[in-house]
């Protein structure tokens, strides 16, 4: 039986193709934006893969020379090399270069061994007496090991025989009260932990070792939080310094609770004042902006710090003026240099000789007073942040790519980041802080981690006495004793706390 003939309609074919050719460029469109945003995912991919390998195997740096790039025009491409230096004897030759590198001794001990000729070696082959003409003076640099002794203290007793009235004879107060050991002792253990990054339980093994005193490492520990607390009033004095500064960076860095297990954070405060210039550190196992904004709730005057969304809270306190870091701007423009070939031609490479321009003028205005450097900021300074933002304005490149990262970083912070050139005081990057928290971070790879909250913000201060010390050129260790042996007068209230501050203490009594 034969199946009758559907009718052909021309129309309706048609305007099927049309549906279905439709539908086949929405799924081809679908495909191509799927396609990209995978290649670009492929490429970002690559490029934190390349920056990782720079990262291991290159230098970690930033900087122009690391990067093999110019200013531009500001270096020539063939420097003229410097002429050698010169010495006259009684003609002119190069300076032969000295071997080695000489060790300054001129501060150290000295002891004098002499070496003489015997009196029968005085005598000449001709017969004639030898007369001395000099010396050859070698030096050699010895070392004397560490020294441990037990100071005894002994009270004499008396008695009356008729009342039975006793008196001992008068010990002075000891600054650790109870504790075993010397100020100076245990200033040399917190020195050690706090300054030379060495954990407690080294410093037990350095001293039965070299010396044969056998303290456990909680016995340390023990005295080191002592000490702590009996510079605690310093501690106090100098937080209340903070709502008197005019400039002041802070930043955070994480740190390991045993106790907890948990991951907390140390917050750094950095005084920028030449005149009170400190940094205090405070633990707290939250990197929430509630600590910052507790600590700094009087706060009134510049706070710099990086882009962290923890200050958004101090950020929008109309008392506070706020500044970015160029630094973190810089570093990212650099990583995406790096991942690049060191491509200087791209718009990365643009932007980052422009950054090093400003800080061409931040070095030209190091020894300019505060008003003088806010002038040749907006002389100079001011121009080249215009052509950054002009640059930046109109640049496009993927968000997610290293390049749009740094883009976006430098767009979203502009207000924070430009507002350095309008304050002579404050400075073009948060540098000073990350210095001073370095030597923290560098500690946390030796000792780990912390035991619980209270022994950590202990730590805190006195990481806060040792780089305050060492910003004023203060020999920590003599400071430490110093105040150490002032703990009773400072908890009795008979001296002010702030008076003995590193800032402020008068070096003399060092």
């Amino acid at each position: 039986m034969l199946v009758p003939a559907v009718p052909f309609n021309k129309d309706t074919i048609i305007s099927n193709l049309r549906s279905e050719n439709c539908i086949l460029n929405n799924e081809n469109l679908e495909l191509l934006e799927v396609n990209k945003s995978q290649v670009a995912h492929i490429n970002l991919l690559e490029e934190q893969l390349r920056l990782e390998k720079q990262k291991k195997y290159g230098k970690q740096t930033e900087q122009t020379s690391s990067l093999q790039m110019q200013l531009f025009d500001e270096f020539p491409e063939n420097p003229i090399e410097e002429s050698p230096e010169k010495e006259i004897i009684c003609y002119e030759r190069d300076k032969p270069k000295k071997k080695g590198r000489r060790v300054d001794t001129s501060n150290l001990p000295r002891e004098r061994i002499e070496y003489d000729l015997a009196d029968n070696e005085k005598q000449c082959s001709c017969g004639h007496e030898l007369s001395k003409i000099g010396e050859d003076i070698s030096e050699q640099i010895d070392y004397i090991p560490a020294s441990v002794k037990v100071i005894e203290h002994a009270r004499s007793k008396y008695c009356c025989k008729q009342c039975q009235t006793v008196k001992s004879a008068y010990k002075p107060e000891q600054p650790l009260g109870k504790c075993m050991a010397t100020e100076g002792f245990v200033t040399e253990v917190v020195i050690n932990k706090y300054q030379y990054h060495l954990p407690l339980y080294r410093q037990s093994k350095m001293l039965m070792q070299q010396v044969g005193a056998d303290i456990p490492d909680n016995t340390l520990g023990n005295w080191v939080m002592a000490a702590a607390d009996a510079l605690y009033p310093l501690g106090t004095a100098m937080w209340e310094q903070i709502k008197k500064v005019k400039v002041l960076q802070a930043d955070e860095t994480p740190v390991k609770v045993l106790e907890q297990d948990k991951k907390g954070y140390m917050w750094g405060y950095h005084s920028c004042d030449i005149d009170n210039r400190f940094i205090m550190f405070e633990y707290s196992l939250s990197r929430g902006g509630e600590i910052p904004e507790n600590r700094l709730s009087k706060y009134t005057g510049i706070l710099q710090t990086d882009a962290y969304g923890g200050y958004n809270g101090l950020r929008a306190n109309e008392n506070i003026i706020n500044i970015g870091c160029w630094d973190h701007a810089r570093r990212k423009f650099a990583d995406a240099i790096k991942v690049n070939n060191n491509n200087k031609t791209g718009l990365a490479g643009q932007i980052f000789a422009l950054i090093n321009k400003l800080y061409k003028v931040e070095r030209d205005a190091e020894n300019m007073s505060f008003d003088e450097r806010y002038h040749l900021r907006q002389k100079d300074s001011k121009p080249i942040l215009n052509e950054i933002y002009r640059i930046l304005s109109g640049s496009s490149p993927f968000p997610k790519s290293l390049l749009g990262k740094a883009v976006y970083y430098a767009i979203n912070n502009k207000t924070e980041l430009i507002e350095y050139i309008e304050h002579g005081d404050a400075e073009i990057s948060t540098c000073w802080i990350e210095n001073k928290i370095r030597p923290l971070a560098i500690g946390r790879k030796n000792w780990l981690f912390v035991g619980n909250v209270v022994s950590a913000n202990k730590a805190a201060l006195l990481y806060s006495l040792i780089q305050t010390c060492i910003l004023h050129g203060i020999d920590p260790r003599a400071y430490l004793n110093y105040a150490l042996r002032q703990s009773h007068k400072l908890r009795r209230k008979e001296i002010e706390p702030a008076s003995i501050l590193p800032q402020f203490i008068d070096k003399a009594l060092l």
